[in-house]
């Protein structure tokens, strides 16, 4: 008898087993277009100088609205290097910027001078003395060389 009392109560649970409720689907959140790509908009120009004994000075930069944006990484094979970003301005085809990076364990800010030919990237060379703010600034621009070249690469 008292397995007649249970078969009630087990149809009805395999009967709501079997019949999901039925509730209102949520709505679906609309979806965003797609946000166009950074790198179309800001390309990244990317230059390299290769050494024979292995180290790589690597140039890279952006033009991001009237911002100059990028990375100056010196990476040595037998002594510590320099790396940074920096962020600057572009007057015709020089970049000026200020370049904050890391060098023997210490940070430093250097004001450093691009120019762009082309597929070549050429750093200003020049004496430089310290600002009164501890940055290094050279000593007389004018005077500057641009010996130091870059050669294009494809950006990783």
């Amino acid at each position: 008898m008292r397995h007649l009392n249970l078969f009630p109560l087990v149809i009805g649970l395999l009967l709501t087993a079997c019949n999901p409720s039925e509730k209102p689907a949520a709505p679906e959140a609309p979806v965003a277009p797609e946000a166009p790509s950074a790198k179309a908009k800001f390309p990244v120009h990317c230059f390299e100088q290769r050494m024979p004994d292995g180290s790589v000075l690597s140039f890279q930069y952006t033009e991001y609205y009237e911002d100059i944006v990028g990375i100056l990484d010196y990476t040595f094979a037998e002594k510590d290097g320099a790396h940074g970003t920096f962020k600057g301005t572009k007057e015709g085809n020089v970049i000026t910027a200020t370049w904050n990076y890391m060098i023997e364990g210490s940070n430093q800010v250097e004001v450093v001078m691009f120019k762009i030919e082309g597929d070549k990237a050429m750093k200003a060379s020049g004496e430089l003395m310290e600002d009164p703010d501890g940055k290094l600034i050279m000593k007389d621009p004018a005077s500057a060389t641009w010996e130091e070249t870059f050669t294009r690469v494809d950006c990783d």
